[in-house]
């Protein structure tokens, strides 16, 4: 009896100012029911409230109401997950919508942040959280100018990553090996529908690509061992890392500079984007010896990179295509880039098509948007051509 009564003057207690606010929040992503159980819980105290958010500083005031369970109630515990999952859902997709006008600007921007330069991959490297074909970028170029990092960095951020060195991966380091009756998957295999990142690509045995092309190429691995006939899904986007022969690249001359590559056709030509990335100097030489002598480092923040990876989660789930009415864009675009060629680190050829469709589609992604426009096949082209010119 002293309980009901209790509760009956609960319920005739008006909301204190900061449960009228967070039940104001709520409303905007609950309907008229949900939210008169919400006021009649907490006034019976079953319920309580509290503020999440992403702590992110690249989409900075974003925040939602979540409730708190207060009762050992199976139902009530219930109606929580539901509201709780609801509200947060709505919540991060209107923070997605914000966000998205210049999501490839800002997650370009935490890409290895304590590099000075290099725009141009960091921005692939983002694009690729953003891939659901295949599509591979290679960062081949001196030491210390940090393409470690930015490997790094995507591996941070991206929903599903694994980081290995090429001096590591053996055959069965990528594709896996069985001990006993249980198989143990190797690289390739374990970044199925991810990223997989590869430091010192070089460094990997000859030998041992033949998983590495499987897996770029088709999508899965196979497993031939001990009377073991078995096929694995690898459905990957490879970041790689490489040096030249010689540790360091020497001269200008594109010819030359071809002949320094440490890396056949066979798996050169697999990669959409290559990257020449050379020893800085000058005016970009002077912004890295600031940022030294100021000891100005920088880390990727938790709340950017929770922020990144469910934002790019989300948009991974959007198929999206591509309109064949940009066709003579990219025929005239990849006839200019073969008569070019000879001043080119790669051959053109139907990768290079498919990589310029597969980086629209990206660039479309990352937007939220199910189709490419011309904008993103423009932007496409043009990343594409720096990726493959050598720079003066």
């Amino acid at each position: 009896m002293k309980k009901r009564l209790i509760d009956v003057f609960r319920l005739i207690l008006p909301f204190g100012r900061s449960r009228r606010s967070m039940i104001k929040r709520l409303s905007q992503y609950v309907g008229k029911r949900e939210l008169s159980d919400i006021k009649y819980l907490s006034k019976l105290r079953k319920i309580g409230f509290h503020e999440e958010q992403f702590g992110a500083r690249i989409c900075p005031d974003t925040s939602w109401v979540q409730l708190d369970l207060a009762t050992e109630e199976e139902r009530v515990a219930d109606f929580v997950k539901r509201i709780n999952r609801k509200v947060a859902d709505a919540a991060k997709l209107d923070a997605f919508r914000l966000f998205r006008k210049d999501a490839l600007a800002k997650i370009s921007g935490i890409v290895a942040p304590n590099i000075v330069g290099m725009q141009d991959a960091k921005q692939a490297a983002a694009l690729l959280l953003f891939a659901q074909e295949a599509f591979h970028v290679l960062l081949l170029g001196d030491p210390g100018t940090g393409k470690t990092e930015i490997l790094r960095s995507s591996e941070r951020l991206a929903p599903h990553a694994i980081f290995g060195l090429g001096s590591g991966a053996s055959k069965a380091g990528l594709v896996g090996v069985y001990e006993g009756k249980e198989f143990n998957p190797g690289l390739l295999v374990e970044a199925d529908e991810g990223l997989a990142c590869i430091d010192e690509l070089n460094l990997m045995k000859k030998e041992d690509r033949a998983g590495l092309y499987s897996a770029m190429e088709k999508g899965f691995v196979t497993y031939d061992k001990k009377g073991k006939h078995e096929k694995f899904k690898a459905r990957i986007r490879v970041l790689a890392s490489a040096n030249p022969k010689g540790d360091k690249f020497v001269g200008k001359d594109v010819k030359f500079l071809r002949a320094q590559l440490p890396f056949d056709d066979a798996l050169l030509s697999r990669f959409h984007l290559v990257f020449l990335i050379r020893k800085p100097k000058g005016k970009e030489l002077e912004k890295i010896t600031r940022k030294i002598v100021r000891n100005d480092v920088r880390e990727i923040e938790d709340g950017d990179a929770r922020f990144v990876k469910e934002y790019s989660e989300y948009a991974l789930k959007l198929n999206v295509a591509f309109d064949d009415k940009y066709e003579s864009m990219i025929v005239d675009f990849i006839e200019q880039l073969k008569k070019e060629e000879k001043n080119l680190l790669v051959e053109i050829g139907p990768r290079t098509v498919i990589g310029v469709i597969r980086v629209a589609k990206a660039f479309a992604r990352v937007r939220l948007s199910r189709n490419t426009n011309a904008d993103d096949v423009e932007q496409a082209m043009k990343l594409v051509k720096e990726a493959l010119t050598v720079a003066e």
